[in-house]
């Protein structure tokens, strides 16, 4: 958060879901707020820069495709190295916008009958 674009975005963003939260679709399903409170916008940078973490789902770092900045091919072969295939979150060329379970189940379920194919197991 050291660019003051991306904090005036999270705070916004934070008030955007607090919106939502008490909408009056929302009313039914909502007690309270839990974190962060009724924060004032100089509060809710502070809250940001203290305790906003990432999820640790990092993906695409080795992405698959076919452009210059792509690692591994449809086969998840790396381009370039013999012998050496990656099967991981990190060929996804973006970032999911769930959990990256089960996009990592789906590349390992395929890299298993790509490998069976190839070996013919």
């Amino acid at each position: 958060m050291s660019d003051s674009a991306d904090l005036t975005a999270a705070v916004a963003g934070i008030k955007l879901c607090r919106d939502i939260g008490n909408s009056a679709a929302l009313h039914p399903f909502r007690e309270r707020e839990v974190m962060p409170g009724n924060l004032d916008d100089a509060e809710m940078r502070c809250y940001i820069r203290n305790d906003v973490t990432t999820y640790h789902h990092q993906t695409g770092t080795a992405k698959m495709g076919v452009d210059t900045t792509s690692v591994v091919d449809g086969s998840l072969k790396v381009y370039g190295v013999q012998g050496l295939r990656i099967a991981d979150g990190s060929i996804m060329p973006r970032v999911t916008t769930g959990n990256t379970m089960a996009p990592c189940v789906v590349i390992g379920e395929r890299a298993g009958r790509i490998l069976r194919h190839e070996h013919a197991l």
